[in-house]
């Protein structure tokens, strides 16, 4: 090991862009950010080769002037903050001083640029850190950088870069997030003659999420807004029925700051729990405004991690957001601002990461549809449980592939999940059981192994499960005897039941509180026991469970947040075979 010495200038400074500077995306999201606290309301963006080539990115904001244009490319200059103070309540995108200063250290940068009416514009050139040229020159108003051979002097940053598509993906994945925080500002990002975003401006929400993520995505998306100065919560949801395949289409921007929080983003799937099928995400883009001195965002280079000083009021806040959209799709008017605003008691960290696993929104009530099906469009016109038409009041048709209860309403056909229906019921029916449900003591205990990590974890929720009816007895090492159980559950299969318990909870044991666990058991337990598909059933037997729906609280999903039932409108049938509208 060498002696401790102070490192060069130059070796220093280029230690310092790689925290900030990693891929392409990385100089986009900085000059944008920039742009925008100019004041541009007009940014283009230009790429070549994925931005290893070129990134070019043109504003109309507010210039500089030619004594301030060469003070930019020095490290920690900037006209965001001037004192200490500052730091306590930054309202601007940028402020430390150290993007464009790293931006120069691994490129050849040229930044061209006019304060609104001077007479001409300024002119720098630098590669590699180094000053090359500083001159008058003519410009358009606002500000242009160009950024050409990205870390062309750190070849191992270079070789660790994806290909041109998916560092064009990155690009595009980092502009999309600032334009939903800037629907009043024109984006464009094109890469050579291909147009890869347009945003035009001015927007509303609705109007942006459509420019940037399409139509049909906007189609299926409920506003909320929670107002309140300085605090508010605005922003659109999805309709449970919607969701994608990633966690991308999830926007979380605080104070316009696009950021990433862990619990940020636990409490979007704490708000739809019970409501979505697992492994999918709704889609959601949410603004938060709080009081500048309640962010810290002085904490990480890229400044997509921040800091709250209260975080209990941030996330009941997120929370009370979401729920207020999810709660117009069971027609309910009431807001929950108690929740959050300042003087109410907080919503601890622990207690948003430890919510129910399967909890239902409030209110209950069935949920709209929005899904297509291949052929006929699903319609919400019938909603069960109202006066007007209940499940028991339908005409029964029969069983399809013994897996659906067919059924017809005034408006349609109704298709029934019969496993899903009957794994609500149950599941609802735990709910409301105080002291559990009927145990029934097993002649013959049943022996189940886990591995050593999830016998530690039963071996802490015994009481819990044995409140639940569920009762197992340490065998030695990993295994258990399970001696008792529901009296409902003593046909299914109590093996696999135990082993899907351990395997959906013990994993992530450490993030639920005791009622988390005891959601998370009565949702397996209600999966297992409930009727299961290809199962024959009575006519008797599909009416008493039609009836059973009627006193659901969601009579929508099951308990894992896949739908219960389905209508076909008779027009789509017509439709279909092609019939006139007005003949029957």
């Amino acid at each position: 090991m060498g002696r401790i010495k102070v490192l060069e200038p130059q070796i220093a400074a280029r230690i310092a862009a790689g925290e900030v500077v990693v891929r392409p995306a990385h100089v986009v999201k900085e000059l944008v950010e920039n742009a925008l606290d100019a004041r541009a309301r007009r940014i283009t963006v230009e790429l070549e080769e994925g931005g290893r080539r070129l990134i070019r990115v043109v504003d109309d904001g507010c210039g500089m002037s030619p004594e301030e244009a060469p003070l930019a490319l020095l490290r920690h200059a900037t006209s965001k903050i001037c004192r200490e103070e500052d730091l306590l309540g930054i309202t601007t995108l940028g402020f430390r001083g150290e993007a464009l200063p790293s931006i120069a250290q691994v490129s050849r940068l040229e930044l061209l640029t006019r304060t609104s009416g001077a007479a001409g514009g300024w002119r720098i050139l630098a590669e590699g850190g180094d000053l090359l040229e500083s001159q008058v020159a003519a410009a358009p108003g606002g500000t242009q950088i160009t950024v050409a051979d990205l870390f062309y002097n750190t070849p191992v940053r270079r070789k660790f870069l994806k290909s041109r598509e998916a560092e064009q993906a990155y690009i595009l994945e980092t502009l999309r997030q600032l334009a939903l925080g800037y629907p009043e500002v024109h984006f464009r990002l094109t890469a050579g003659k291909k147009t890869l975003l347009t945003a035009p401006a001015p927007q509303t929400l609705p109007e942006r999420v459509a420019a940037i993520y399409g139509a049909e995505v906007a189609e299926h998306l409920l506003p909320f807004a929670l107002e309140g100065a300085p605090w508010g919560a605005t922003g659109v949801v999805s309709l449970p029925d919607y969701t994608v395949a990633s966690s991308r289409f999830q926007v979380l921007l605080v104070n316009r700051r696009v950021v990433q929080d862990r619990i940020l983003a636990a409490t979007v799937k704490a708000a739809y729990q019970g409501l979505l099928p697992r492994g999918r995400h709704p889609v959601v883009v949410t603004y938060l405004s709080l009081p500048p001195e309640q962010v810290d965002v002085n904490v990480h280079p890229a400044k997509t991690e921040v800091r709250f000083r209260d975080p209990g009021k941030v996330y009941a806040l997120l929370l009370a957001g979401l729920r207020q959209g999810l709660g117009s799709l069971v027609g309910r008017t009431q807001t929950y601002q108690v929740t959050w605003q300042p003087g109410a008691t907080a919503l601890a960290r622990e207690t948003v990461a430890a919510l129910p696993l399967n909890s239902p929104p409030p209110g209950g009530g069935p949920l709209p549809l929005a899904q297509p099906a291949a052929t006929f469009s699903l319609q919400a016109e019938f909603r069960p449980g109202t006066p007007e038409l209940r499940f028991r009041d339908l005409d029964l048709i029969g069983q399809l592939q013994a897996t659906y209860i067919l059924a017809q309403s005034p408006e349609g056909l109704v298709l029934i999940d019969q496993h899903a229906a009957h794994e609500r019921v149950l599941y609802e029916s735990l709910q409301a059981s105080a002291d559990g449900a009927p145990r029934q003591n097993l002649l013959f205990p049943q022996r189940v192994e886990v591995s050593p990590a999830q016998a530690d974890w039963v071996a802490e929720n015994l009481e819990i499960l044995a409140s639940l009816g569920l009762r197992l007895e340490p065998f030695g090492g990993a295994s258990f005897l399970v001696t008792a159980v529901p009296a409902w559950l003593a046909q299914a299969d109590l093996t696999a039941l135990v082993l899907d318990l351990v395997e959906n909870l013990a994993a992530v044991k450490s993030g639920f509180s005791p009622q988390a666990v005891v959601e998370g058991v009565r949702t397996t337990m209600a999966c297992h026991g409930a009727i299961r598909a290809g199962q024959p059933l009575a006519p008797e037997e599909m009416a008493a469970l039609l009836a059973q729906l009627d006193e659901l609280k969601i009579s929508s999903h099951c308990p894992h947040g896949r739908p219960l039932w389905r209508l076909i409108p008779y027009a789509d049938i017509r439709q279909g075979f092609r019939r006139p509208r007005t003949q029957p």
